[in-house]
């Protein structure tokens, strides 16, 4: 990594995340946002790498996993109150039918 500055900051963003007092998946964009931006990272052919490197240190597979499990989880409740609902619908059709019946 040939650029200082980002050296700087990847190492005041790292003291941040373990103070808590940034999300690590801030630091990883601000990380992307000055590579994206910073003519000295952006003529480096290794910075990619190392930044890829530094992502996965920071950003631990439990949490990219369970942020995946969270989307699932919200997927199956979305659909099985797409079933409730749809049970409910049939059930007011039959009570409905039994009172036209009935009259």
């Amino acid at each position: 990594m040939e650029c200082q500055r980002f050296q700087k900051l990847i190492r005041n963003w790292y003291f941040q995340v373990q103070s808590e007092a940034m999300a690590p998946a801030r630091m990883v964009l601000f990380m992307e946002k000055h590579l994206a931006e910073c003519p000295v990272c952006l003529a480096d052919t290794r910075v990619r790498e190392e930044v890829q490197r530094i992502t996965t240190f920071v950003l631990p597979e439990v949490k990219i996993r369970k942020a995946s499990e969270d989307e699932k989880e919200d997927k199956v409740t979305k659909d099985r109150s797409e079933e409730d609902e749809s049970e409910e619908e049939e059930e007011e059709e039959e009570e409905e039918e039994e009172e036209e019946d009935e009259i």
